[in-house]
């Protein structure tokens, strides 16, 4: 099991960039919206510390994120949970997060 993110959640990429992902107001946890993988799909990324130059790129967007719960979902997709994986379109391009709740985990 993993704990589930929310839109207070830190996602990031391996260079201290963060997204802010979309919520689904349906579910929530602490009075915050749950997120599915959707909602960090396509999203900015604010703050990478990489310095575009020929050789590198800084990360600006992400391009997937996957790892979404098969049994808790909202608006019939998955929702996304700490677990995630995924990419930007930088030099760097990891993608992790960090649920920063512990009171709703799923698989």
């Amino acid at each position: 099991m993993a704990f589930v993110l929310t839109t207070s959640s830190d996602v990031h990429c391996p260079n201290q960039g963060k997204v802010t992902p979309a919520g689904q107001s349906k579910l929530t946890v602490d009075d915050v919206a749950v997120t599915r993988p959707d909602g960090i799909s396509g999203k900015s990324v604010a703050g990478c510390t990489i310095t575009t130059s020929n050789s590198t790129k800084q990360c600006s967007t992400v391009t997937t994120a996957t790892g979404a719960a098969s049994k808790l979902t909202v608006g019939g997709s998955g929702v996304a949970l700490d677990s995630l994986s995924g990419a930007t379109d930088g030099s760097s391009p990891g993608l992790s997060a960090s649920a920063g709740q512990s009171k709703l985990k799923a698989v």
